[in-house]
């Protein structure tokens, strides 16, 4: 191939991938390009690249043709299929029942396993937004999720739910002996007969639905990991 050759399977890529692509609400239109000579073609007059020259554009050449698009057309973020409920709660609420954590995630879970696959709820109990994050089987399913919990009132409290932007962090940090103080209470919780109960239920309707909660492998339901780890 010669030095100035373009490969021909990137324009196949191009014309394939490109051409209709999207961007910023502007749609891509993609062609082969023609090109025509302009008199009579005398190589000796060519300029000859040196070797760094060659090298140079080589490496560049070598990036153009393995760049792809961050997503195909039509296809849509992974970060979209997690949803934020926010005004969910009240911190100091599970100051006082820590067993409500619990509640809480288990109705998120039965209320969102309406609209598909829930594959992971995070109550971040410590938010003053009164956060959780319920992760769905995929895209389509979040939307559905939007769509019924978004200005939805739970207790006298107006839910807004919202697609995550795939960056914003909710945990919370504390204090080691505020953590510590939490976590001793959770604890404690775990070790009555309620809780017991509680978690072999919930762990036997995951197994009955053929879910399983992602990155949870304590038994322990997900939550704002600074005060449970």
């Amino acid at each position: 191939m010669m030095e100035n050759d373009v490969y021909i399977e990137s324009v196949e890529l191009a014309l394939n991938v490109l051409d209709g692509y999207d961007v910023r609400g502007k749609k891509i239109s993609v062609q082969r390009a023609e090109f025509q000579m302009r008199g009579e073609y005398n190589p000796a007059l060519k300029p000859r690249m040196k070797k760094q020259e060659k090298e140079k554009m080589k490496k560049i050449q070598e990036k153009l043709f393995d760049w792809r698009p961050e997503k195909m057309r039509g296809e849509r973020a992974k970060h979209e299929r997690t949803v934020i409920i926010k005004n969910l709660f009240e911190p100091e609420l599970f100051d006082r029942e820590v067993q409500l954590i619990l509640e809480y995630q288990n109705d998120l879970r039965e209320e969102c396993g309406k609209c598909g696959t829930v594959r992971k709820v995070v109550v971040y109990d410590r938010h003053p937004e009164g956060i959780a994050q319920i992760t769905m089987g995929d895209a389509e399913e979040a939307d559905l999720v939007i769509q019924l919990m978004n200005g939805r009132f739970f207790g006298q409290r107006k839910l807004s739910a919202e697609a995550w932007d795939g960056k914003t962090k909710y945990k919370i940090d504390e204090s080691e002996a505020d953590k510590n103080e939490r976590l001793a209470k959770w604890q404690n919780y775990l070790e009555t007969e309620d809780a017991k109960k509680e978690l072999a239920e919930r762990n036997q309707q995951m197994d009955g639905d053929g879910t399983k909660e992602e990155s949870s492998k304590s038994g322990k339901p997900e939550i704002d990991l600074s005060c449970a780890k």
